[in-house]
C-alpha cells in the first residue's frame, strides 16, 4: 500500500496548523490508509497536544510515498519533484504561499503537484486567482475541533481570553485599555499553553478577543465559540466562512477604538443569564461544519480524487 505522508514543521510551539496535520493522519489511519507524519529531524514529535500519529523522519521517506507538503515548504516540494517522489501541496494559509519563493519557482512547484489541498473557501479562491492554470487541482478539505474537549462550563465568571501571538501590537493595545475600562472583568492571555490548558481557559470565559491576521481558516475562534464564548475581533479573511452573529462579532481591522467600542456591546450581551441558550444554535452549526464527520467526508473526497488521478493506489474507505 502506498503511504500517505504529511510533512510537519519541526516546531513544538502551539500552532493550529500542526495539530491539523497530526489529526488528518490519525483520521486517515482510522479509515484504513497507511498514513504518517514526517518531521525532518529523527525522533521528533509534538507533545503540546494529545496525538497518536506514527512519526517518520526525512531519512525514512520512500520513493513510492505520496507526500503532503505544507505551503511554507516550497523548497522541499521542489526537491521531492527532483527525486521523482509524488507530492501534493497542503495549503492551510494561502497568504503564506507567495513569500516562500520567487514566482517562477512557485509556479513550477504548484504545476508539478499532484493536487493542492485547501483548508478553506478563502484559500481555494486565493490559490485559483494566483495560479489560474492549476485551479482544477485545488481540492477543499476541512479540519475538525474536538467538541468533547472544547465546551462551556455551566457557570462562567466575567472573564475574557485572547491569543496575542499573531498580532501582539493589536492585543497589547486592546487588552490593557479594556482592562482599565472593565476592572470587574478578568483578561487572560492564553498563548503558549497546552491544548488542555487552552480548553480549560476557554471553557471558563465569556468573551474571546480574536486577533487573527492573514489566515486560511483560523482555529482558535472556533474553539472559543464552541466553548460558549462570544468572539469579537478579526476574521483573518479565512474565518469569514463561519463568522456569523450572535456567536461572532467583527471589529474593523486595526481600528483599536472600534474594537474597544464594540466590546461595550459585547460585554453587555455576554453578561446575559441566558447567554448559552442564545449561542446554542450557532454552536450546533459549528459542530456540524467543523465536526469529525465533515472533516472525514471532505478529506476522503480530496484524497480519493488525488488517487484517481495518479492511479495504482487503493482508495480510502468512505467515512461513515
Amino acid at each position: 500500500m502506498t503511504r500517505i505522508v504529511y510533512v510537519s514543521p519541526d516546531s513544538n510551539s502551539p500552532t493550529g496548523g500542526i495539530k491539523v496535520i497530526y489529526k488528518h493522519v490519525e483520521l486517515l489511519r482510522r479509515l484504513g490508509a497507511d498514513a504518517y507524519v514526517m518531521h525532518i529531524k529523527p525522533g521528533y514529535r509534538c507533545d503540546w497536544f494529545e496525538n497518536s500519529a506514527p512519526i517518520i523522519s526525512l531519512g525514512e521517506l520512500q520513493q513510492t510515498d505520496l507526500v503532503m507538503v505544507p505551503e511554507i515548504m516550497t523548497i522541499l516540494a521542489t526537491q521531492l519533484h527532483g527525486m521523482g517522489i509524488r507530492y501534493c501541496m497542503f495549503v492551510q494559509n494561502g497568504y503564506l504561499v507567495l513569500p516562500t519563493a520567487p514566482m517562477p519557482e512557485l509556479q513550477a512547484c504548484y504545476r508539478n503537484a499532484q493536487a493542492v489541498l485547501s483548508i478553506s473557501d478563502d484559500t481555494s479562491s486565493l490559490l485559483s486567482a494566483v495560479f489560474p492554470e492549476i485551479s482544477d487541482k485545488v481540492l477543499r478539505c476541512k479540519y475538525s475541533v474536538d467538541t468533547e474537549r472544547f465546551k462551556p462550563l455551566a457557570d462562567k465568571p466575567r472573564k475574557v481570553t485572547y491569543m496575542p501571538r499573531k498580532l501582539p501590537i493589536h492585543a497589547n493595545n486592546v487588552a490593557p485599555w479594556l482592562a482599565k475600562e472593565f476592572p470587574d472583568w478578568e483578561f487572560r492571555a492564553i498563548h503558549g499553553m497546552s491544548e488542555a490548558q487552552v480548553a480549560a481557559e476557554l471553557a471558563s470565559s465569556r468573551v474571546f478577543l480574536a486577533f487573527s491576521d492573514f489566515e486560511g481558516c483560523p482555529v482558535p475562534p472556533i474553539e472559543a465559540a464552541l466553548s460558549g464564548n462570544v468572539v469579537l475581533g478579526y476574521p483573518g479573511w479565512g474565518g469569514r466562512e463561519y463568522w456569523d452573529e450572535p456567536n461572532f462579532r467583527v471589529a474593523d481591522f486595526g481600528d483599536i477604538r472600534d474594537f474597544v467600542r464594540k466590546f461595550y456591546e459585547v460585554a453587555a450581551f455576554a453578561s446575559r443569564p441566558d447567554l448559552q441558550a442564545v449561542l446554542a444554535p450557532g454552536m450546533a452549526r459549528l459542530k456540524a461544519d467543523y465536526g469529525l464527520q465533515a472533516e472525514a467526508n471532505t478529506l476522503v473526497a480530496a484524497i480519493n480524487a488525488v488517487i484517481a488521478r495518479i492511479g495504482g493506489i487503493a482508495k480510502v474507505n468512505p467515512a461513515s
